[in-house]
């Protein structure tokens, strides 16, 4: 990619991917030390593990923010196509590979071999309808239960588009979570249909949008002392509510607030930081972070299976193994953003497609100007409607 095209991109949005995809890798290898390690844990006693889960809200924020970002201007029916077919084609084919392998790995007994899936089961869990497998509501590949909300949200928004609410998409995408929370409780308590739609998680999403709809209104403030600081503030506070979250006791019963409200500070002072500089190793891990967030779970499979055949590794420091397994997860998974992800969606891409440009501010003087030019050209899958 070149320098021209990286100074029009929002490096720290990206970044925040990253980052988001590496704390759920380090929370799921936290989570599998606490309950099959032997040895104490620091990151666990402290209530550090258990906060990794914030990345998932981080990236739900994230996507509402982006989806109203790149989508500004765009309405009708052809747009909602174009819309809902793009979001299709970057969730689902990706999703597909890699559960297909958990499949094989389970049918020959490799992965999850105390799980007795039925058919219908696994239909679901390729098409990202929740169902209940005894335990909970995930499907195949556990972090999948993500991508259904995902998906959830990209309906609902592709409807607003359809409509062609240009500047009501907040109000129309609160009414319409309201209704279906309403219409969830008329489902059985133990359906996927009731989980999907009452589990108030999906208000991170509408975070999300109230992040795209505040900056794209924001008066100009100009290359003040404020305009330089007040991103850094708000990502800080966000983090210092974060953090503060591990002496909440059961924080994921409220995460939507506990976890959500911190990540739409952190997004929202992402997003003001414009084009300015965000370190390039988590601009890469953001471009990674999809399949990251897929791929990791082989990896924490493999590690399970290993403590059970070799005891001996219960000896090791359990917050040696989580830093040091996590960061080699992380890196190896994000190689497979290169050997499948990129030559996938290349694949499916249409002919003479061409490069996702989103219409210019309609004031000269808006934020994405005073505050370093938010970026106008995406490029890149991440950033794809």
């Amino acid at each position: 990619m070149t320098t021209e095209n990286r100074d029009r991109r929002l490096p720290a949005v990206q970044a925040l991917r990253g980052i988001a995809a590496s704390l759920v890798v380090f929370h799921h290898f936290a989570r599998l030390l606490q309950d099959g390690g032997r040895n104490p844990s620091w990151i666990n006693a402290s209530g550090l593990g258990n906060l990794g889960m914030c990345g998932v809200d981080i990236f739900f924020v994230i996507s509402g923010f982006i989806m109203v970002y790149t989508t500004r201007g765009k309405a009708g029916a052809d747009d909602a196509k174009i819309f809902i077919t793009r979001r299709f084609l970057r969730i689902y084919p990706l999703y597909w590979v890699w559960t297909s392998l958990l499949l094989v790995l389970w049918v020959v007994g490799f992965a999850q071999q105390r799980f007795h899936y039925s058919a219908l089961y696994l239909v679901k869990s390729y098409l990202l309808i929740p169902s209940f497998n005894g335990l909970n509501f995930q499907p195949l590949m556990r972090q999948g239960w993500t991508l259904s909300f995902e998906m959830l949200f990209y309906l609902i928004f592709s409807l607003g588009i359809l409509l062609k609410l240009r500047s009501r998409k907040l109000l129309f995408l609160v009414l319409a979570f309201s209704t279906l929370a309403l219409l969830g409780r008329l489902f059985a308590p133990d359906g996927g249909a009731r989980h999907l739609l009452t589990d108030p998680i999906v208000m991170e999403f509408l975070y999300g949008v109230l992040a795209a709809e505040i900056l794209m209104r924001l008066p100009a403030i100009g290359n003040s002392r404020l305009a330089r600081s007040l991103p850094i503030v708000l990502m800080s506070l966000g983090a210092i509510a974060l953090l503060s979250t591990v002496k909440v006791h059961d924080a994921d019963s409220m995460r939507f607030a506990f976890y959500g409200v911190p990540a739409f500070c952190i997004v929202f002072g992402g997003a003001m930081w414009g084009s300015a500089y965000a370190p390039s190793l988590l601009i890469y891990l953001g471009d990674c972070s999809y399949s990251i967030y897929l791929v990791h779970f082989f990896f924490s499979l493999a590690y399970a299976s290993t403590l059970k055949h070799i005891p001996s590794l219960n000896r090791l420091p359990s917050d040696a193994v989580i830093v040091l397994a996590g960061t080699i997860t992380i890196a190896v998974s994000s190689l497979t953003y290169f050997l499948v992800e990129l030559p996938l969606t290349k694949a499916l891409a249409p002919r003479g497609a061409k490069k996702i440009v989103a219409p210019a501010p309609a004031k000269p003087n808006s934020p994405m100007e005073s505050l370093g030019t938010i970026p106008v050209v995406m490029n890149r899958p991440e950033y794809r409607q």
